[in-house]
Parts: structure tokens; sequence; C-alpha cells
């Protein structure tokens, strides 16, 4: 299968699914990663390209460790709106990657950028295979699965899914290792909330993995909830 995992922000999708895509990626499934944005607020002291062009090569690295490829749509952080052409740049990008599975956030998140990323990943699928929706990539005859990947902390998630990500658990950390341009925006944007110590970037991740292993019986796990009801009828397992 072709699977594609999209986030509003560079790091997003190896936080929250960056086990199972490398995983998928063992498999042998063809595996892309995308944001939405640039991540270019994402710095106390850098120029906004410049911390772009930061973030945009953290992401394209984080994903080599799978031998995923990355894009970035290149919309400025927090500052996403939906219109006619970020539909459509969403549809060619699905429709480049000829997505089998697509992996986002969940609708309710924290963050404006990722939940117009997941209603608009929802709202797409079926457009995918519509030819007389004109993109630079030609439609194809599939409507993708779209699965939702927890958000952080996971407020309000109700899972259907669980995915053994013991194996892959040091991948992911590696992954998101990239990322070191968050952990300093982290430090520097939210040391109030987060305390004067330095805080383990990866601590809360490992720790929902272990809770998400506890429940299915293993180590480590990443959870998703499937984005319709209807999908539970698949005659196939679409993760791995």
């Amino acid at each position: 299968m072709n699977i594609l995992a999209i986030g509003a922000h560079p790091d997003d999708v190896e936080s929250s699914c960056g086990g199972t895509l490398a995983k998928y990626a063992k498999l042998g499934h063809k595996v892309f990663t995308a944001t939405a944005t640039n991540g270019n607020v994402g710095s106390a002291t850098l120029p906004m390209e410049e911390i772009a062009a930061i973030r945009k090569e953290e992401a394209r690295r984080a994903a080599a460790h799978i031998g995923a490829e990355y894009i970035c749509l290149d919309y400025d952080d927090e500052m996403f709106f939906e219109e006619k052409a970020a539909r459509l740049a969403f549809i060619d990008l699905v429709r480049y990657c000829k997505a089998d599975v697509i992996l986002t956030h969940s609708p309710k998140d924290y963050n404006p950028d990722h939940m117009l990323t997941s209603k608009i990943v929802t709202d797409i699928p079926v457009m995918i295979p519509v030819e007389k929706i004109k993109t630079h990539s030609p439609a194809y005859d599939k409507i993708p699965l779209v699965v939702y990947f927890e958000p952080v902390h996971s407020i309000g998630f109700e899972p259907t899914e669980w995915v053994d990500i013991s194996e892959e658990m040091e991948t992911k950390i590696a992954m998101m290792s990239e990322h070191k341009s968050q952990v300093l925006w982290m430090q520097d944007n939210y040391k109030d909330s987060l305390g004067d110590e330095k805080k383990d970037f990866f601590e809360g991740f490992t720790t929902l993995a272990k809770f998400r292993g506890t429940q299915c019986g293993v180590e480590y796990a990443e959870a998703f909830r499937m984005a319709y009801d209807a999908y539970r009828v698949v005659p196939y397992r679409v993760l791995p």
C-alpha cells in the first residue's frame, strides 16, 4: 500500500505515529510524510524564513530514517485557513502519493492547525477519483481510508485500533530526535507551564506509548481511531 501521514507541523507525525510508519516501511509499504505548514513560528530567536528551512530539513531527515518521502505544503504556521486553494493542495498531495491509507490528526485537538488539517483530510477522500476536480497530479481510482492518530495528552480520544510498536520504538525516538529546533522551542515558549527545569521532550510520548501498550498487552503501542464507522467493515486490516 501507499501510506500518507499528514500533520499540521513538522514533528507532528513522528510523535503521533512514527512507530506505526516505521512498521509500515518495514513491511514493504511505501510511506510518505507531509505537513500543511512549514513551522515558521517555531523559534523564539530565528527569523521566520530561517526556522522554516530548518524545520523542513529536520522533517526530511526524520522521514529518511524509514525511507519515506517528506512533502511540505508550505502554509504559514498558525496562519493556515481553509479555502479552495488549500483544499486543492491537499487533494493534489493525496493524488501525488496515490494514498491507500491516510493518517492524520483527530478532529478534536488543542491546536487550530491540527483541527483544520484533520477537517480537510476528512472531507476530501471522495474527491480523489473525481477527474473534473483538476490538480497537477491526476485522479486515481481509489477513495483512501482515513485514520486519526491521537492528540497530545490524548484528551477526549477513544481509540478503535492499537499498533504494537515495541520493536519500532527506538526508530520513533530517532525520528523525533531530528527535530532539535522543536525541543528548543518547547523549552523557550512553554517554560512557565513546563517548569524551570529542563523537561525531557520525549517523556510524554514514551509514557503514552507505554500506557497504550499496557492496554493491548505489549511494551509500547500507538493508538488510532478510524475516521468512519463504515471502515470497520473493511475485510482486511489497514494498520499493521
